[in-house]
Formats: C-alpha cells, structure tokens, sequence
C-alpha cells in the first residue's frame, strides 16, 4: 500500500495537452454517445438492442476521436501510456472480478441492492437485456469487455489522469480523475432515480470507487492499458452477476 501511495503522489512530466484538452475529451465523449443514439435511433427506435448498439457506437466514436487527435507523435502516445507493458494481464483480469465482487458485497451491505442495478439501468435492467436474446447479450459482453474500457480507458486514465495530475498535482488530480469518472457514468449511464441513498449509491459513489480503483492501476502500472484490462476484469463480473440474476 505505501509503494502505491507513493505512485499516487509522485510528481509526473506533463502531457503535450493541457487541462482544456482533458475537459473536451469527457464533453467530446458525452457527444459522441448522443451522437450514435441519434443515429441508431433513427434506424430502429428506443429499444434494448438499439440502446445497446447506440452505447456501442459511441464508445467506438471516443475510441476513434481520442486516438486521431491525441496520438499523433510519440510524446502523445507516451502520455498516454497504451503501449505494452510487463504487467500479468491475465492475473490483473482474475484481479479486478474479484474486486468486482467486492464492490457489489459493498454495495449490498450499503444500499441493499446488487451494483448492476445501476451499469444495466440504461439499458432497461438485466431482465431487458435477457429479453433481447442472444442479440442482447452478445452487445452488453462487447460493451463491458471491450469498447467501454478501451474508451474510457482513453478519456479518463489516458488524457485526463496526466493532465488533471500536472494541474492539480499528483495526490488531487488522482482523486479528481476518479470523481470525474464516477459523474461522468452518472450521467451518461444511469442518473439516480430518486435522492434515496440506495440510488445515489449506486450511480454515484460505486463508479467514483470504481475510478479509484481504476485509476490506482493506472498508477501502480504506469499502463492505461493495464487499466482497460482491470476496468475489463470488472465488466466481466457485472456480466457474471447478471447471469446469475436471470438464473435465479
């Protein structure tokens, strides 16, 4: 724990951007999600499926729009620290499914309620999804394993962590990245249905310790790819966790 600590607050070289930079790239993130709901709207509706390949377009949108405006040199992409790295990725994988865990024994002692509550909301809830057959599923896996954690992953652990670092130094632009993670979900997936503290948990404060998890791989690491693996580990629980819901 001290080692990372230390991680957390070591000062670090600024990024080639600046804190606008980052601020535009959760705004242009946001966008990119409204975006694809128009588009896929257009074609086929509100309905589980096309909400799902609306979020999927988006984060592919973010994915894409990151990657052509922020690693353009090789001072870009070091900052935004997507190369290869030595840490275990298997082991970071079976790590975060069990913090996954974690999180949703937390959030049932606190809030009496499972934490996919919350990440399938948006999409109509876990019974929604099983509705939608096997469509459905095979969206929610490629959203929670891949297009999510790559895009998020790039947004907030990529462009932001450095910056919000330079900005605010080490210790509060950790912190900060975390929260702006948590608010982020908050809005884009999943506003709380009531003021209860059940709700706002659960869309609130679970993403924002998800952030600080997240963004303590990103420190321990010094990987945003390392990060994208652990925010999959735990995408890979919140899909286990449904199953067993519609399992009984």
């Amino acid at each position: 724990m001290g080692l990372l600590w230390r991680r957390i607050s070591a000062e670090q070289t600024p990024p080639p951007w600046g804190l606008l930079t980052a601020v535009g790239m959760a705004f242009a993130a946001f966008a990119a999600v409204l975006m694809a709901a128009g588009i896929v709207g257009s074609f086929g509706g509100q309905t589980t499926t096309t909400t799902l390949l609306a979020y999927c377009l988006g984060m592919v949108l973010t994915a894409l729009f990151v990657t052509v405006t922020r690693n353009r040199t090789p001072a870009d992409g070091e900052a935004l620290a997507i190369g290869k790295s030595s840490a275990r990725m298997p082991l970071i994988l079976m790590l975060s499914f069990g913090v996954g865990a974690a999180f949703d024994l937390i959030t049932l002692a606190f809030a009496n309620v499972p934490l996919i509550t919350a990440e399938f909301a948006s999409v109509g809830g876990v019974a929604a999804v099983n509705q939608a057959g096997l469509v459905g599923w095979l969206l929610m896996a490629v959203l929670l394993l891949i297009l999510q954690p790559v895009a998020d992953g790039l947004v907030f652990r990529g462009v932001a962590y450095p910056a919000l670092r330079a900005y605010l130094g080490p210790t509060a632009g950790f912190f900060m990245v975390a929260a702006w993670h948590g608010i982020f979900h908050m809005v884009v997936y999943s506003t709380p249905s009531s003021s209860d503290f059940a709700s706002v948990w659960v869309t609130l404060v679970a993403p924002i310790l998800a952030g600080i998890y997240l963004s303590g791989v990103r420190a321990a690491t010094g990987s945003t790819r390392v990060a994208m693996v652990a925010q999959a580990g735990l995408g890979l629980f919140f899909l286990v966790r449904a199953f067993t819901v519609v399992m009984g």
